[in-house]
């Protein structure tokens, strides 16, 4: 049995925990393939050599090229029977040819370690879409379903339009799947070669068939019904949705596969429960007059509550004018530590917004909204009867699955991201998934500025909106990172009572998002973003601006992963553009007041004071131990998320179990 089937296996177990999970964990370390960069670049430049040589070939010719090379994909799916090479260079000069995109060495590079399930690092502005779409190209000869993960719906129209005249040159079916996409026309479209699709819909698509499956309502239980005369006679339209799942390649793999699989993704239906509408604004209205350190425990790090003795005698009290089924006391104590949580925790325009009479959640990650998405029972309606809104019923689950599981489940998985070095570790020990680098096509000329640290976040503002103003009378083009929706308005409300035109970039602007991106590299043009720009966006610059200094951003409100931080700084500098980063280290900030103790902070004010020219030293510190402990929860999170499936699987041993 081969290393990599091995491997697999392994995946598919059940994880480590303790100290076996910490050593897991650590090989991921020291599995990052640096052996395999070189003969990788060996590859790419071959196939670059290759591709310019395959320039001299007729259309004719090339077609004839191009059908060797898929037969010999479908026979032989990794290597091609030895002709890897020269098949990646003729999807190259496709490319050439229909796109007008020569790819660089470094595609290469890149759609070669995709190709062998191996997840690619390339900088931000390398051209990351072209190199996911010659592996897909790759993947889509060998007959196999191929998927194609991409952070966001916009992504995944945007991108298979991009490259829908590729594809079609090689002969590969393509379709695109997002939300707007009607249940029955998702059929065909997965029946593609290649699919365009974000993590969500897909993985809500599996969970439709395994309930089809499992009510019997598949195609080939159908089918066979009908053999056996008990079905109707005419043709059925397939339950089915998705054809498969063989290959994945995961654009933005880290915030895919990390950031956005702490939560499982559930299908649910709205179930009534009596009284929880009355008990919930009745408790609602009882959180704010109880007092903070007094009545209850605010835990900021966990972002959760715990009930003093005067809490709990202050809900009794009221307990009589609840609904019958909420007065015993663990209900409604929950109930009432729900309240306080929303209370002390939950605020519009960071963790949700108030949209047309709903509750809309922000992904806290890409401060994009995210509709349908709800919080457990109770808490959404704990919300909701904070706004003041109709109290919605609660869901019932009826399916779940978490995205690790999920991803888990693919024969070859792979991806790419400019940000995937700090997080190798966890990456191996989920997916056993190894991590290459791929070097930069031209050298990056980015300045880094020194850190800037702040006692409170109207001293920041103020500084940030200097900062700005100073660039734009440069002739720069500038892109401010925050946080929030709230953190985008107030920084743009401070410019723009100086007469300063800005363009913002958030949850509630999302419309926008395609056209603020176009024109962010613009002289002059003052961009504010929450980590909607981050991911999937390339700001070209124009001659004045690259000629001025080119980009300039501004991390105004640090992440709680280093990796985002990393990734705002990543859209100046884009092949070798001129650029700048500066960074606001700011102890009101949240990652700070969650995260740092007290008496971190307390030195880092002495500092300030004393030694003001040593304090963005010790300040980065500070903050990246924060990042580091944040992370660490985060991590938890998901791994309890993943032994919980494991759990489950393990629980139900005679559940059906199918092979793709």
């Amino acid at each position: 049995m081969s290393s990599a089937v091995v491997e697999k296996l392994r995946a598919l177990e059940k994880l480590p925990e303790g100290l076996d999970a910490w050593i897991d964990r650590a090989q991921g370390w020291f599995k990052r393939r640096p052996s395999q960069a070189r003969p990788l670049w060996q590859q790419a430049l071959l196939c670059t050599e290759q591709c310019q040589r395959y320039g001299a070939l007729a259309p004719e010719a090339l077609q004839q090229a191009l059908l060797l090379a898929t037969e010999n994909l479908r026979r032989d799916p990794l290597h091609a029977k030895g002709c890897l090479v020269d098949a990646l260079a003729l999807v190259g000069q496709v490319a050439q040819r229909e796109l007008g995109l020569q790819p660089y060495p470094v595609q290469f590079m890149g759609a070669l370690a995709l190709h062998h399930g191996w997840l690619a690092e390339m900088a931000t502005g390398e051209g990351k879409t072209l190199t996911v779409a010659l592996a897909a190209v790759l993947a889509g000869w060998s007959g196999r379903p191929c998927h194609v993960i991409t952070a966001n719906d916009y992504l995944a129209e945007r991108d298979a339009e991009t490259m829908r005249r590729l594809f079609d040159a090689c002969g590969v079916s393509l379709a695109s799947v997002y939300a707007e996409v009607a249940a029955e026309q998702r059929p065909q479209l997965y029946s593609a070669d290649v699919v365009y699709v974000t993590p969500k819909e897909l993985l809500a698509d599996h969970l439709r068939d395994q309930l089809a499956a499992g009510s019997g309502q598949d195609a080939q239980w159908q089918n066979f019904q009908r053999w056996m005369g008990q079905g109707e006679t005419r043709p059925e339209t397939p339950f089915l949705l998705v054809r498969g799942l063989h290959t994945a390649i995961v654009d933005e793999a880290d915030s895919v596969l990390i950031d956005e699989a702490v939560t499982p993704l559930i299908l649910s239906a709205r179930r009534p429960s009596r009284g929880l509408s009355e008990a919930v604004v009745l408790l609602a209205q009882l959180a704010p007059t109880l007092v903070a350190d007094q009545d209850y425990d605010c835990i900021t790090r966990t972002r959760s509550v715990r009930l003093r003795a005067a809490a709990i005698a202050a809900v009794a009290q009221v307990a009589h004018a609840l609904p019958p089924v909420w007065r015993p006391a663990p209900r409604r104590e929950e109930l009432l530590r729900q309240a306080l949580q929303v209370h002390c925790f939950f605020r519009a325009g960071h963790q949700y917004l108030v949209d047309d009479g709903e509750i809309v959640l922000l992904d806290e990650f890409t401060g994009r909204m995210t509709p349908g998405r709800t919080l457990t029972a109770g808490l959404h309606q704990a919300v909701e009867a904070k706004e003041g809104l109709t109290i919605t019923d609660p869901n019932e689950a009826l399916s779940q699955m978490s995205f690790q599981a999920f991803f888990r489940g693919f024969t070859r998985l792979s991806g790419c991201s400019g940000t995937l070095w700090e997080a190798m570790g966890e990456l191996w020990q989920v997916y056993r998934l190894r991590v290459v680098r791929v070097p930069t096509h031209r050298p990056r000329q980015t300045i880094t500025l020194p850190a800037r640290v702040m006692l409170s976040k109207p001293d920041k503002w103020q500084a940030v909106a200097r900062e700005v103003i100073e660039a734009q009378k440069k002739g720069r083009a500038v892109l401010v990172g925050v946080r929030s929706v709230e953190s985008s308005e107030i920084l743009a409300d401070l410019l723009r009572a100086q007469n300063i035109e800005v363009a913002v970039l958030n949850a509630v602007h999302h419309a926008e998002e395609a056209s603020i991106v176009a024109q962010a590299g613009e002289p002059a043009r003052i961009s504010i973003a929450t980590n909607m720009a981050g991911r999937g966006t390339d700001i070209r610059l124009h001659k004045a601006v690259e000629h001025n200094g080119g980009l300039h951003v501004v991390i105004a409100e640090v992440n709680e992963s280093g990796r985002i931080d990393r990734q705002l700084a990543g859209r100046c500098g884009r092949q070798g553009d001129p650029g700048s980063v500066s960074l606001y280290l700011c102890l009101e900030d949240n990652l700070a007041l969650r995260y740092l103790p007290a008496w971190a902070c307390s030195m880092l004010v002495v500092l300030l004071a004393r030694a003001p020219q040593s304090a963005p030293v010790w300040a980065q510190r500070a903050f990246a131990w924060a990042q580091a402990r944040s992370e660490g929860d985060a991590f938890e999170r998901r791994f309890s998320v993943l032994r919980n499936d494991d759990w489950m699987a393990s629980a139900l041993p005679f559940a059906q179990r199918t092979g793709v």
